[in-house]
């Protein structure tokens, strides 16, 4: 999704709902090609059972589901891995998140170790 040219400088914003199960807000920003700029919300909850969130859409995605799971959380906090499964309008993917808006040029060599096996970080597409 990110890849195609069409979505352009994504966040990702995720916060903790009130309540006694884990909810999360999930906010994507970006822009498009021409400058506008798009959000899409979301809310993930977790599933104790097979330990995965479940991404449900706000307003006219509210049809859409994905399942995602974290792979891995780096030991400052500041890297998340995610992995997702297909669905209905994208594929089974791999997301490597970094807190903030720094710049990480170092992210690729401190990955090693994270988690991932040789055949996931070679597909790894860098942004």
């Amino acid at each position: 999704m990110w890849l195609s040219g069409k979505r352009l400088d994504p966040t990702i914003t995720y916060t903790p709902l009130p309540g006694g199960d884990l909810v999360l807000r999930d906010e994507v920003d970006y822009r498009t090609r021409a400058g506008a700029a798009r959000r899409v919300v979301g809310t993930d909850r977790y599933r104790q059972d097979d330990h995965r969130f479940v991404w449900r859409g706000r307003g006219p995605l509210w049809i859409l589901r994905s399942r995602w799971q974290v792979e891995r959380v780096s030991a400052d906090g500041e890297v998340l891995v995610i992995t997702f499964d297909r669905s209905l309008v994208t594929p089974a993917g791999m997301d490597v998140l970094g807190r903030g808006t720094d710049a990480r040029p170092e992210l690729r060599t401190n990955l090693d170790g994270s988690g991932l096996d040789a055949d996931q970080f070679s597909r790894l597409t860098w942004l």
